[in-house]
């Protein structure tokens, strides 16, 4: 039997990557047990760790962590468990050590698949990787000619993949949510039940998520809106941001609004409580290929209001959203919604997580079939629920 080796992230329990990388990800080839030996590679990793510096993950703890890995598996490596046609998946393409691992298989004459998930990297110009790409864009395109196939979660991101000189073929699969585990983590969660007059905002207070133009939405709003209040949650012990100025503006805004309210240190059933009783959830992002906090907004029943940009019109009804850094745009998408009652329906909300519940399980398809055919789930959802049908009844 061939195994599958996993890579996952650091699973911070402060981002989505614990339950990316320790439940949802492992819970995918579970369905293929009988085909592939599912070996989960550890890494070095203190589970007290918090992001020092960094957007996404530690600058420092993301290298560490991710050779470490590579040390485990070369170990493993020169025990000789490690054979023609194993599988290597990266759940993120940034994998410091790869090489080492690139070098010593082609040593050892050893052939073996490459799949990774691509999150952004250089090629999308809002990504903290952008002013890196002198050196990484060569990362990236020699690591490219090793890949057996790619996983990202918007067209627009494959399409400037190849635009960058990207040959290996390239799956659109949204971002691997599994839907049933998540709400497992709320049990409490009623579809039904009368929800408060509350917007959330869930992203990162970096650059690239336009923060500074959410405090300005948010103020607009609430003058507006005096039934209604905002709140900005994040699972860190803290909030936290690269781009200067935005924490401080955030607390003024605080101090001055009280209906506006800072939410740190939140386990992930508090954060899904937040979502599970909140009318809309606001984005304002530059960088946002899909977006878990959207489908896990959806997955929990909130309603939406979003940039018109990047990947979102892909998914996203034209009637959720708005021009970007156009304010009075974005609060008539609001009065849509709030005055007007223009709300989704159920079927448009769940499509959204459960598209990407359906991609999170094309990939483990993929990888166990060496399915090499390019697959669009956004755009070819009923030919991808065929496939893993015909799959499961043979």
């Amino acid at each position: 039997m061939r195994k599958l080796f996993y890579f996952g992230l650091e699973p911070l329990k402060a981002r989505y990557t614990y339950q990316l990388s320790k439940e949802w990800m492992p819970a995918t080839f579970k369905p293929y047990a009988d085909r592939l030996e599912f070996v989960d590679i550890e890494g070095d990793f203190d589970p007290d760790q918090q992001i020092k510096i960094g957007a996404v993950l530690d600058a420092v703890g993301r290298g560490k962590f991710a050779m470490s890995q590579c040390s485990n598996f070369l170990d493993m490596l020169n025990r000789g468990e490690v054979n023609n046609g194993d599988i290597i998946f990266l759940q993120d393409y940034w994998h410091p050590g790869i090489e080492s691992i690139l070098y010593a298989i082609d040593l050892y004459g050893i052939d073996l698949k490459f799949y990774s998930m691509l999150h952004a990297q250089s090629v999308d110009e809002y990504d903290f990787t952008y002013p890196m790409r002198k050196w990484m864009r060569g990362f990236e395109l020699g690591l490219d000619k090793r890949m057996t196939g790619i996983f990202v979660g918007s067209t627009i991101h494959k399409e400037q993949l190849r635009q960058a000189g990207f040959e290996a073929p390239i799956h659109v699969v949204s971002l691997p949510l599994h839907s049933e585990m998540a709400w497992a983590k709320y049990p409490d969660y009623d579809p039904l039940k009368q929800r408060e007059n509350k917007v959330v905002y869930s992203s990162r207070l970096d650059k690239e998520k336009n923060p500074f133009f959410m405090l300005e939405v948010a103020e607009h709003f609430l003058d507006d809106y005096p039934d209604y209040t905002w709140h900005v949650t994040t699972s860190g012990k803290e909030f936290k941001s690269s781009l200067p100025g935005v924490l401080d503006a955030m607390q003024e805004l605080a101090k001055r609004q009280p209906r506006f309210v800072c939410m740190n240190n939140l386990t992930k059933k508090e954060y899904y409580h937040e979502l599970a009783t909140a009318r809309i959830q606001f984005n304002s992002a530059l960088q946002d290929y899909v977006s878990w906090t959207v489908l896990e907004a959806t997955l929990f029943g909130c309603d939406v209001v979003y940039p018109n940009f990047r990947s979102f019109p892909e998914f996203i009804p034209q009637s959720k959203l708005y021009q970007p850094f156009d304010i009075h745009d974005c609060l008539k998408t609001f009065e849509r919604i709030i005055i007007k009652g223009q709300h989704m329906s159920n079927f448009e909300t769940m499509r959204f997580p459960i598209v990407s519940d359906l991609g999170r399980q094309m990939e483990g398809y993929i990888i166990a079939n060496d399915y090499d055919r390019e697959i669009n789930v956004w755009h070819e959802e009923a030919y991808c629920r065929n496939l893993l049908q015909k799959d499961r009844n043979e």
